[in-house]
Formats: structure tokens, sequence, C-alpha cells
């Protein structure tokens, strides 16, 4: 299963190949798999603690282009999670800061900067992407972008974190016949009422447990676009990275 790429997908030149190999030597991807990574178009809401691994893990990859969508600018607290970002970049608008350091790693990717995802916005550039990531880190924002996914019928890698733990999964209201049909609101319908839900503000958040989940999140959207693997639609992945437990949950069939 793959999603459908808005960009034509060419041979790979030497250098790309040559650099990709060992992705490349992954069932299931092969050349024409790396060949598609380098047709896509990824957005990642949020560059913080979730979209730092999910940018520079998908730069990596040879994502050819990526959409680094945030209003922020860089502060010394995000350091501690959010390693997309260095010490001289405080300050910096996080898109940025995201395109200086991405560029560094690839500088075949390319990184178009966006400010806040708006439902204006996403109404307006929403479709002009293959796939969306939701790296924010509010109630508000992570409803906001999975209702209009779910009514524009974009694929969605979600994940959340707080403290130790985290959950993520693949939203997709128009997935391929036999895949079920879903959304946040599949699995959690409404949302939280404030002061239900413990928040990374008042709970804390630990980095290295970001990182395991925003990895996890970048190899979801490769599985999309290459068709290796079997992506977590109508699956739930809950880490619990305090007792190194983590379990596949079932909530769509």
């Amino acid at each position: 299963m793959r999603v459908p790429l808005r960009n034509r997908v060419g041979p790979l030149d030497d250098a790309t190949a040559a650099r990709h190999r060992r992705t490349r030597l992954v069932t299931g991807i092969g050349e024409r798999g790396q060949a598609r990574l380098a047709a896509a178009r990824v957005l990642v809401i949020g560059a913080g603690g979730l979209g730092s691994p999910v940018l520079l893990y998908l730069a990596a990859a040879g994502v050819g282009t990526l959409g680094v969508c945030d209003s922020d600018v860089v502060e010394l607290s995000n350091l501690q999670r959010q390693l997309l970002h260095g010490e001289a970049d405080v300050g910096t608008p996080k898109p940025a800061s995201a395109a200086a350091h991405l560029g560094g790693l690839n500088s075949a990717v390319r990184v178009e900067q966006y400010p806040h995802a708006t439902r204006g916005f996403l109404d307006k550039h929403g479709a002009e992407w293959d796939v969306v990531m939701d790296c924010t880190d509010s109630f508000t924002a992570k409803y906001l972008v999975a209702d209009w996914a779910a009514e524009a019928g974009a694929p969605l890698v979600w994940g959340t974190v707080v403290g130790m733990g985290f959950q993520l999964s693949v939203f997709w209201s128009r997935p391929p016949t036999g895949l079920p049909a879903t959304s946040l609101r599949t699995l959690h319908p409404r949302v939280p009422e404030p002061g239900s839900t413990p928040t990374s503000a008042r709970a804390g958040v630990l980095g290295t447990v970001v990182g395991q989940a925003g990895t996890a999140m970048a190899t979801e959207a490769v599985k999309l676009i290459t068709g290796a693997g079997d992506p977590l639609i109508g699956r739930v992945l809950v880490g619990d990275a305090a007792r190194n437990r983590y379990e596949t949950l079932r909530f769509a069939r």
C-alpha cells in the first residue's frame, strides 16, 4: 500500500543512488521506493520536539520536499528535546532554523517554510502535499489538523508525547480498498476538557522519548511513501518508556 504522489517519479542519479544504497537494500523499498521518496512532498506541522526527529530522518531518507510549518522561535528551554536546533538558533524562527540545519544534512532536499497552520492555510495549501505529519503540541492544533485531514482525505501521521509515554498512529479517511477509514476522532472522539489530561507543559517531557516517538512517525511516513511494511492504519502504538513497554492496539477494522 502506497500513497499516491503528486510529482512524477523519475530515475535516481548516481550520487543519490550511492547515498541511499542501504535504504534501497531494505526489503520492500528498493530503487523504486527510493525514487518515490525523492519525488514525495511531506508537510510537517510543528518543528519542535516531534518535528525535529521527523524532519531530520525524512531529510536523511531523501524525501524530496519538506514543508515546515511553525510560528514559534527557538527558545533555550526547547533544546533538551528539539535536536534540530542549537544554541546559536535561539530567537530564530523555527522554520528558518530547520531549513538551515536540514540543508546542511542533505542539500538535495527542498525545504519550504510556513508560519502557523490555520484552517485557511490547510484549505488553500494542504492538497499540495502527499503526507501530512502532525507534530503539534496542543489539543486545539491536533484536532484542527486532524479534522481538516479527515475532510480532505489526506493521509495523516499523528503522534503525541507526555512525560515518558507516547501514542502514534496513521489516520486516513479515504484509504485504499480493504483498509479501515480512520481519523483522530475514531480513536479519541472528543477534545479533552481542560485539565482532564496531562500536558507536557505541566507533566514535563523527556527528550529521548520524544525522539523515540518522532523517529517512529518518520518510519510510518517512509512506509506510506514506499509501500514497505504495514502502516499503523486502524492501530495505535502506545509506548511507556518508563517501563519499556510498547503495545500496538487495534481500534478500527
